[in-house]
């Protein structure tokens, strides 16, 4: 007998696209499925459009919240009443491909996992494509991994306590990080299987349009990695580097290219950092350690490049502006230890990673 599978989808105002998100619901050729609508008290045509569709098919249940109770909670809603071995959630901007839930039911059974998810493609408003995002578990470090298509076991929901009502804009990412430490996860490669649409209306632009809801989004994210990092993984790692890898593995760096020296600080520290990571007992959670590891070794040496690279620029900066000053550190190393304590903290520091570049110190040396 096919498992049901139970499939929530809340929305707040997102009658846009909702039709096209319920019909890729509707649509898919594994059938034997239970759509729960959550109206998380709209106040534009979601709710008769979810009441449409409850009368054109009987696997179609509507949920009609008298408050607004935010994301987290409606999906909680939504799966206390769910009936399916199997769950998953969509977004009403967002579609499934045809055949989703039968790939991942077929995958997931034949991993025996916990959670099964898959690449997916990312669409901008009008439906063109933009990109392809995924990647192995292992990448959990550095990104949500497990994005917009998935599924997983009742069991998993029930023993994890469904979503965090207090992770609003960062529930999933939460649910994730507390099911890697307990829960077998596969991956598969299958992009055609779900679009994600980013477009100026969706949760995840809004975080960034806002400096308290920004905050409040790496608040939770502190929270949940702490949790991941020192209970899960027993890595021990203190708040202040815990907070300087939220700062950095977004890749703030990459983002704000400049000369600051207090930046490089922290890149040579987040540096450090990684190299505590290294020593961590990855499979522990069920991850591969060797490829933790080169995922791990290769942000670094990108870390490394990037500031390497600036301080060169910064240099080339300084031939222009001081080249009596400048050419000293291309002069012999001799030069460089008798001048060294009377020079400049910021200048010290270009001079020692000019020395890394002409092969006079290890770039561990900058430790």
């Amino acid at each position: 007998m096919q498992p049901l599978i139970s499939i929530i989808l809340p929305s707040y105002n997102g009658s846009r696209y909702l039709e096209k998100s319920i019909e890729s619901c509707l649509g898919q050729s594994y059938t034997n499925i239970e759509l729960i609508l959550v109206n998380d008290c709209s106040t534009d045509e979601t709710g008769s459009i979810f009441e449409h569709y409850s009368g054109l098919d009987s696997r179609v249940k509507v949920i009609h919240n008298e408050v607004n109770i935010k994301l987290p909670s409606s999906l909680n809603k939504g799966f206390a009443v769910a009936k399916g071995e199997y769950f998953t959630w969509t977004s009403d901007d967002n579609f499934f491909g045809k055949h989703a839930l039968q790939v991942l039911l077929d995958n997931i059974e034949a991993e025996g996992s916990d959670i099964i998810y898959s690449s997916y493609r990312l669409i901008n408003g009008s439906g063109g494509r933009l990109d392809t995002l995924g990647g192995p578990p292992e990448e959990i470090i550095f990104q949500t991994i497990i994005g917009a298509c998935f599924l997983y076991k009742r069991s998993v929901h029930e023993e994890l306590g469904g979503y965090d009502a207090t992770k609003f804009r960062l529930e999933d990412l939460d649910f994730w990080l507390r099911a890697f430490p307990k829960f077998r996860i596969s991956y598969i490669d299958h992009p055609d299987l779900y679009s994600y649409r980013k477009h100026q209306n969706s949760l995840t632009w809004t975080i960034h349009s806002d400096n308290d809801r920004f905050n409040e989004f790496r608040r939770s994210h502190f929270e949940s990695y702490k949790k991941f990092f020192n209970e899960g993984l027993k890595a021990n790692l203190s708040d202040e580097e815990i907070d300087l890898h939220l700062e950095l593995y977004f890749e703030d760096i990459v983002k704000n290219k400049n000369w600051d020296f207090t930046l490089a600080d922290k890149v040579l520290k987040y540096i450090k950092f990684l190299d505590k990571m290294l020593c961590v007992d990855w499979g522990s959670i069920g991850l591969r350690t060797a490829l933790v590891r080169k995922i791990i070794e290769d942000k670094r040496d990108r870390m490394i490049s990037l500031i390497l690279n600036d301080l060169i620029c910064a240099n080339k900066l300084l031939l222009g502006e001081n080249p009596e000053l400048a050419k000293h550190l291309n002069g012999p190393i001799s030069w460089y230890y008798k001048e060294y304590e009377v020079l400049p903290l910021w200048f010290q520091r270009l001079g020692h990673i000019i020395k890394i570049l002409q092969k006079n110190r290890s770039w561990r040396s900058i430790f």
